[in-house]
């Protein structure tokens, strides 16, 4: 298709924003009506909507920094050092970015002098003045905390571009070696299963287990733990994301009578998973569909080994 072709030269061509290979993406995704690919998509192209959906690429340990003033002291982009606890301090230095990947590509070419070449994450007022109270007690009543934030090096915008432009291509290149150049809409519509499941394999999957949830409806954010040929841990995971127990027994009486096939499951495996995936649109299981199709890929690949 000439159009996963573009998008392939698109990616590999750095003179080219990365925005241009999402949004024919974006079109790719329209046509053959993959929701999941749609809901990431359209999150990295107009941003992330809140903190706790930013998936791991885009999470980083920063440095805290503050802009201080005291009786004859200023000084700006100051390290400071709190010890809250192992937990606390994790939360306090954890640097998130729901910008859109147009912002992230922004903040290479704006000014480096703005924030000393840095990614500020600002602390709201609240927490400042909470902090502000702190050091007086022990830097006196005179003591200021203008500004307090969790800063990283600039690079990691670069590093959030590269992570998102890596999966992208990895997903092209898979459909093209799947479906071949000479396929079309047609046969991306009549092979969803296959498709999802490359998406898990390259977009949703961050290399450890961890399954990222791009689906808009959902709340599943599940690490699968199953050994090849767990039942029990498989049966676990399912029923844990709420599979009903007759749909996890009909998958136990054919998982083990086929193999998987190429980047799909074997013919009723396909058929039981389609299934489910039906099942998470019209409603019948509460489920996102993209987050449905991730967890299901997942536990099965991993089941399968």
């Amino acid at each position: 298709m000439k159009l996963i072709s573009d998008i392939i030269n698109d990616l590999v061509n750095d003179n080219i924003s990365l925005t241009v290979a999402l949004n024919k993406t974006k079109v790719l995704a329209s046509r053959i009506g993959n929701t999941g690919l749609l809901n990431w998509l359209n999150r990295e192209l107009s941003g992330y909507p809140n903190f706790d959906s930013v998936p791991d690429y885009r999470k980083t340990i920063g440095t805290v920094k503050g802009d201080v003033m005291n009786v004859g002291f200023q000084a700006n982009n100051y390290p400071l050092q709190f010890d809250f606890g192992e937990d606390l301090n994790k939360l306090m230095t954890e640097f998130k970015t729901v910008d859109s990947i147009s912002t992230i590509e922004g903040f290479l070419v704006a000014p480096k002098n703005k924030n000393n070449g840095s990614l500020v994450l600002r602390y709201p007022d609240n927490l400042k003045d909470s902090l502000e109270g702190m050091m007086q007690n022990t830097n006196g009543p005179y003591f200021r905390l203008l500004n307090v934030g969790i800063s990283v090096p600039l690079q990691f915008a670069n590093a959030i571009i590269a992570s998102v432009k890596n999966k992208l291509l990895d997903f092209m290149l898979a459909l093209e070696k799947e479906f071949g150049m000479e396929s079309d809409i047609s046969d991306f519509k009549a092979n969803t299963t296959k498709i999802n499941y490359i998406m898990n394999n390259t977009i949703n999957n961050n290399g450890d287990g961890n399954v990222v949830n791009t689906g808009a409806n959902s709340t599943i954010n599940a690490t699968i733990n199953i050994s090849k040929g767990n039942k029990e841990a498989l049966v676990d995971t399912l029923r844990n994301n709420g599979v009903d127990n007759n749909d996890i027994a009909e998958l136990l009486t054919v998982i083990d009578t086929e193999t998987p096939e190429g980047n799909g499951f074997g013919t009723k495996v396909n058929g039981w998973f389609q299934k489910m995936i039906s099942k998470s649109l019209d409603g019948t299981w509460q489920v996102g569909i993209g987050a449905a199709g991730t967890l299901l890929a997942e536990a099965l690949k991993a089941y399968y080994g």
